[in-house]
């Protein structure tokens, strides 16, 4: 394992790629499986969406979900315990995937086609990530694209191993990097690099790339909404709101949390600079928003709007 951890390492800390990469833009929807993708429509969740375009030309898209029986958020907890423990052979180890689909004007306003929601009882690594928590991920690749991002996998809940066996395995552990500063990672800000003792990268979402400089040691220390960011075989593909449980359950009152990323040689110029959550006790609601520069504003987004949305 310490071998394979290297051989990962050595790839992403330097400018590399997968080597045989496919061409995913020769790709066609009806050549991919959407069904790995999870449950499409986020209708167990009372999931929507919702996109605006205010004076400056900011576009603020909304994603809203409820809680649902099925996420099993109340059977885990924290560390990787009790239920959550790795040989406890409980479910709530496993993905549940679940993704709601953009129409194409949110697409050409926001740069972003899709989003996925992962309610994950147990967390991910490492440290005090490992506790009940909601992921949400806004793509800026097509949903039969990611269908493809494939791979072998281990531990639980599954992650992609480090040693792949062919193109799409390997473009999990292929990061953007820069000739005259190869130790950042353009866009997305400056202390964002995979977890160093183990690259995380799972399967149908890319390796995750995070803040390093601050990791929570505790699920005590992560209280608060955080966000990462994806990539797949050399470009960042998502940017991912984590939400802990222990945000939102309980809670009697009206919560509300902010953020401004700032992204080191920024060529997306559609990524978030700002986005926030909130939670309303009253109807049970999450809220994720995120903003931006619009593609698309004024009266060119009115009437894509209307149009697709009438159609």
């Amino acid at each position: 394992k310490a071998l394979y951890i290297l051989s990962a390492l050595s790839c992403i800390s330097v400018t590399c790629s997968s080597g045989d990469s496919l061409n995913l833009a020769f790709e066609t929807a009806e050549n991919a499986d959407l069904t790995v993708l999870g449950a499409e429509g986020l209708l167990n969740h009372e999931g929507s969406y919702a996109l605006t375009v205010n004076e400056q030309c900011d576009y603020i898209l909304k994603l809203s979900f409820k809680e649902h029986s099925s996420d099993q958020m109340g059977s885990g907890g924290n560390n990787f315990e009790g239920g959550c423990a790795q040989n406890s052979g409980s479910t709530v180890l496993e993905h549940n995937r679940n993704w709601l689909q953009f129409p194409d004007y949110v697409r050409e306003t926001t740069g972003f086609d899709h989003a996925s929601l992962y309610p994950r009882p147990c967390g991910l690594e490492p440290l005090g990530r490992r506790q009940p928590r909601y992921d949400v991920n806004f793509y800026n690749v097509p949903a039969y694209v990611r269908a493809l991002w494939k791979c072998e996998v281990f531990s639980l809940p599954e992650q992609c191993a480090y040693s792949q066996p062919d193109a799409l395995g390997r473009g999990h552990f292929s990061l953007p990097r820069l000739n005259n500063n190869a130790d950042l990672i353009p866009n997305t800000p400056r202390s964002f690099q995979p977890y160093p003792s183990f690259p995380q990268a799972l399967e149908y979402e890319g390796l995750m790339v995070a803040r390093q400089d601050n990791i929570p040691l505790t699920y005590q220390d992560m209280d608060n909404p955080e966000f990462e960011m994806g990539s797949y075989d050399g470009d960042i593909t998502s940017f991912r709101a984590i939400l802990p449980y222990q945000y939102v359950t309980g809670s009697k009152t009206y919560r509300h949390y902010w953020g401004f990323p700032v992204y080191e040689y920024q060529t997306l110029p559609y990524l978030p600079n700002l986005w926030n959550v909130t939670f309303t006790p009253t109807t049970g609601f999450i809220d994720v928003y995120i903003q931006g520069e619009a593609r698309l504003c004024g009266e060119a987004f009115n009437t894509a709007k209307q149009e697709q949305e009438s159609a």
